[in-house]
């Protein structure tokens, strides 16, 4: 387990807390001390090239229903995920820290959603536009994959009405962005993405360096990729 991900990096710009960590799936622990402070559910903006929404803790527990009997998979998985659930408390971190290594990296909003650290969800991703009973997923289109103009939310038909409305938490995988280019964006003509930042009460970051790494387009390392998305929001809380 890598030490960022329960000791992350944590900036404050212009009094907007901003905690970056190695494994997406450990932001959940920043979204419960979030919700410990503030007794009340968040809504989700979460930018990433996957669609970070399954179950929770699904694959561990669809492993664990395979080893015991195929035959009973379904049955066997729910079993062994809501008993997993069950021994979580949600405003005690303890509980959800000791089974970290349960959960995989695309696991944690529905698990957030289960423990009522989140009401809603709005994942923006490059890969599926799935159709759950809760949440929504957005599809951006493949000539605009990394992109963060206006331009993208407006084509996947992002519901900033709504949104504006709600107490946010944005969250962002650095997997999303596969060039330099993707951070020269012109806050005179792009205008959502810096309010959905304004919006936020936090921003995670997960670093995902093995999907970075393998989806990236250009020489870029993740390291040079943190910086410049940490430069365009100091830019957008400043400006």
């Amino acid at each position: 387990m890598s030490n960022s991900n329960l000791n992350p990096r944590c900036l404050n710009i212009g009094g907007k807390d901003i905690r970056v960590v190695d494994d997406h799936q450990y932001v959940l622990l920043i979204w419960g001390s979030l919700f410990q402070n503030r007794k009340q559910p968040m809504a989700l903006v979460s930018i990433d090239y996957h669609p970070d929404t399954n179950p929770p803790f699904w694959l561990w527990a669809y492993q664990k229903a395979m080893a015991i009997d195929p035959d009973r998979e379904a049955e066997l998985v729910e079993k062994f995920q809501q008993r997993m659930l069950a021994a979580l408390d949600p405003l005690h971190l303890d509980s959800v820290q000791m089974v970290m290594d349960q959960m995989r990296n695309d696991e944690h909003i529905n698990t957030a959603m289960e423990l009522g650290y989140l009401r809603d969800y709005h994942m923006i991703n490059c890969m599926e536009k799935h159709v759950y009973s809760r949440g929504s997923h957005y599809l951006v289109p493949e000539n605009q994959f990394g992109s963060l103009e206006d331009v993208v939310f407006k084509n996947i038909e992002l519901p900033l009405e709504k949104i504006g409305a709600e107490d946010l938490i944005l969250d962002i995988d650095l997997d999303y962005f596969l060039r330099p280019e993707n951070f020269e964006l012109d806050l005179d003509q792009n205008n959502i993405f810096t309010d959905l930042v304004k919006q936020a009460q936090i921003i995670t970051v997960a670093r995902s360096k093995t999907y970075f790494d393998f989806l990236k387009n250009d020489e870029f390392t993740i390291e040079s990729c943190e910086e410049k998305l940490i430069a365009l929001l100091e830019k957008i809380i400043s400006k």
